[in-house]
C-alpha cells in the first residue's frame, strides 16, 4: 500500500507542477540495457518507451518491459518469463525531478542534468539518481541518460548456473525527442 501512496504522490507533483509550465512529449526514442561480463555481453532495446517532461524539471518514462529486443530470441522469452515475469510487471517507470542545477527552467541549447525520483522495476519502488544530458532546440527537445541500476535490488534473481553470464549490474541508456504537448481547446 505504502508504495502505491509514493507512486500516487509522484504523479500528483508532476501533474500540478506541469500544469504552469510546458509539458514535451515522446514522439520517438529509445532505452537499451547493457549487461556485461568477463564472459559475456549482451544487450536489448525497446523503441517503446513513452516519455514525458515539463519545462521546470519533471519527468517520468514508462516502458512496456515485454517490448524489450534481444538478438537472440530464447534470451527474449527467458528475459520475459523468468526474469522480469512481464505478465505480473507489465512496465518499467520512472517519475522524478531535475535536481541540478538548482531551480532548473528548460532554455535552448544543451545542459548537463540529475535527475532524482522513484524508479519501478519488476514490482519494487526504489529512489534513484541519475545524470544526462537535455539539450533543447527551437521545435523538440532531445534527452540522454546513462545509469546502473542493480537487477538484486529489483529482486530479480540470476540462477547460479547463469551467474558467469549475466551481471547483476545493468547500464541503462535513455535517448528521446520530445515535442511540445499540444493543449486541448
Amino acid at each position: 500500500m505504502k508504495k502505491y501512496s509514493i507512486i500516487l504522490l509522484m504523479a500528483s507533483i508532476f501533474f500540478i507542477g506541469a500544469a504552469f509550465s510546458q509539458v514535451y512529449t515522446s514522439s520517438e526514442g529509445s532505452i537499451r540495457f547493457v549487461s556485461k561480463t568477463d564472459f559475456e555481453e549482451f544487450e536489448a532495446v525497446n523503441h517503446q518507451p513513452s516519455v514525458a517532461m515539463s519545462s521546470n524539471g519533471k519527468v517520468q518514462f514508462r516502458v512496456p518491459v515485454n517490448s524489450f529486443e534481444f538478438e537472440k530470441k530464447l534470451m527474449q522469452t527467458h528475459f520475459q518469463e523468468n526474469y522480469m515475469e512481464s505478465s505480473k510487471f507489465p512496465n518499467a517507470e520512472f517519475k522524478g525531478t531535475i535536481i541540478e542545477p538548482d531551480n532548473f527552467k528548460l532554455k535552448d541549447g544543451k545542459q548537463e542534468v540529475k535527475v532524482k525520483g522513484i524508479m519501478e522495476i519488476h514490482g519494487v519502488v526504489k529512489e534513484i539518481e541519475a545524470t544526462g544530458t537535455i539539450k533543447k532546440t527551437k521545435n523538440e527537445v532531445i534527452m540522454f541518460g546513462n545509469f546502473d541500476i542493480l537487477l538484486s535490488d529489483y529482486k530479480i534473481n540470476i540462477p547460479k548456473n547463469n551467474i558467469n553470464q549475466i551481471s547483476n549490474t545493468i547500464t541503462i541508456h535513455l535517448e528521446a525527442k520530445l515535442e511540445p504537448k499540444k493543449s486541448k481547446n
